[in-house]
């Protein structure tokens, strides 16, 4: 009989050190997304131009949704000992977030993309150092025209998004402290 700990199942981790507390900032975003209305652009009309939809709008303004899925997704990521948005609890690191861009962008009357553009800077707090910076991008076709549809899109866009912030964010914080051991 061949025992059962000689096979790893595919939702099995490895073992990986605990990353030490990270805090997560308020997300930077220009003024222009500093509300909930929900912009769009038609980029085949006029590409200079931000427009919004009268009767829908998101749910908060971008920089707190993306905070709010920032937060989240590290935490069910199980890498770090705790995820904070605020107080003065020991940290060791914290991940700063600058939106740049976050709508739907109309290729013509009938296609577009959701795109969720930002930058991650994550700083050593101890070193007040930059650890690593990287810039995110992120365009999810539209599958439905419209406010439903784009919301679709973007979710999508950010969930694809957050993937990939978390584990840039524990692949740099663990060379970060390799470099310090």
């Amino acid at each position: 009989m061949v025992p059962v700990a000689a096979y790893a199942t595919p939702t099995s981790r490895p073992e990986t050190q605990v990353l030490p507390v990270l805090q997560v900032a308020e997300v930077e975003a220009p003024a222009w997304l500093d509300s909930s209305h929900y912009l769009y652009r038609l980029d085949y009309r006029d590409p200079e131009a931000l427009r919004y939809y009268g009767d829908a709008r998101w749910a908060a303004a971008p920089a707190q949704m993306l905070r709010a899925a920032a937060v989240t997704s590290l935490e069910q990521s199980g890498d770090w000992q705790a995820v904070l948005t605020r107080g003065e609890a020991k940290k060791r690191f914290r991940l700063e977030l600058r939106l740049q861009n976050f709508m739907l962008n109309f290729s013509g009357p009938d296609s577009g993309q959701a795109e969720l553009a930002y930058t991650a800077t994550l700083v050593d707090t101890q070193s007040f150092s930059v650890v690593a910076q990287r810039e995110f991008l992120q365009r999810v076709p539209l599958r439905q025209i419209g406010p439903q549809g784009g919301a679709a899109a973007m979710a999508e866009a950010t969930a694809a998004s957050m993937a990939q912030l978390r584990s840039w964010a524990a692949a740099a914080a663990r060379q970060s402290l390799a470099q310090v051991r």
